[in-house]
């Protein structure tokens, strides 16, 4: 089942300068590990970053039951994510029991979240969320 929600945020972000390797550009319908080379094209990265795990966080129970992997939670250009196009990313989020996630890494649910758009208003898409082990590509 899909679930589709159009999100308005205010990004706020702290720019450091740290260089990132430049890649290409994806051609279209082809998919490559997300990248940001530019402060306005981490800011979006970071942001459909978090986007995607607070729909996981909230589809799955809320903080209290649920844990997304510790790559959502650190550099966006490290996150499990594919990028479909320029504005568009696709992030295949492995969560689970908070203590289990926290301390044996161990992962029962697996959100698949499709984050398009950039600025205030974006498209945020729950394209699976289930056991890890029924997900078919």
């Amino acid at each position: 089942m899909k679930h589709s929600l159009t999100v308005s945020s205010l990004v706020l972000a702290t720019i450091t300068s740290v260089a990132l390797p430049a890649t290409a550009q994806p051609a279209s319908g082809t998919e490559t590990a997300c990248t940001a080379t530019t402060p306005a094209e981490q800011i979006a990265l970071n942001a459909a970053k978090n986007e995607a795990r607070q729909m996981a966080e909230v589809t799955n129970g809320g903080l209290g039951v649920y844990r997304a992997e510790p790559a959502m939670h650190g550099a966006a250009i490290a996150s499990p994510c594919d990028m479909l196009d320029a504005t568009t990313w696709r992030f295949t989020i492995r969560g689970g029991e908070p203590t289990a996630v926290a301390l044996e890494e161990t992962y029962t649910l697996l959100s698949v979240v499709t984050v398009q758009g950039t600025g205030r208003d974006r498209t945020v898409t729950l394209d699976y969320n289930g056991p890890i082990e029924q997900y078919i590509q």
